[in-house]
């Protein structure tokens, strides 16, 4: 990955001083399920943002008002022991990987807003508040 932030649109009961974990830590979804179901079925990754203005265009499409958006400090993320996995859908080499060729919403949607997904948790160490909107 060539960055090291990622942003993250928090959901209205995420703290940032708790970290942000999966909603189904456990969950069998693939990443591709979790793309095109957003957060109608909870899944194990958490969805970030490669930049501030992909986060803004994602929040904006919010019903909740303010909404935050955390930076991720990915050097720290690294270094802070969790096991976590990073995907970054940005690279078309990782989305072929992930994604059907044929599901073009899902491609869609992770071109529009940068999507990279984390499977683990990040703990709060590595959040800093980037924006609210």
């Amino acid at each position: 990955m060539d960055t090291n932030y990622l942003y993250r649109v928090l959901r209205p009961e995420e703290i940032l001083e708790f970290g942000i974990s999966a909603r189904a830590p456990s969950s069998t979804r693939t990443v591709e399920e979790h793309i095109s179901n957003g957060s109608h079925f909870p899944s194990k990754f958490i969805s970030t943002s490669k930049s501030l203005e992909a986060a803004k265009s994602f929040a904006s499409m919010s019903r909740n008002r303010p909404v935050r958006i955390v930076r991720i400090d990915v050097t720290e993320l690294m270094r802070s022991g969790q096991c976590i996995q990073i995907i970054d859908l940005t690279n078309p080499l990782v989305v072929n990987q992930h994604i059907s060729i044929i599901n073009h919403v899902a491609r869609n949607w992770v071109n529009k807003f940068q999507e990279v997904v984390i499977d683990g948790s990040i703990p709060p160490q590595c959040l800093q508040l980037a924006a609210i909107v």
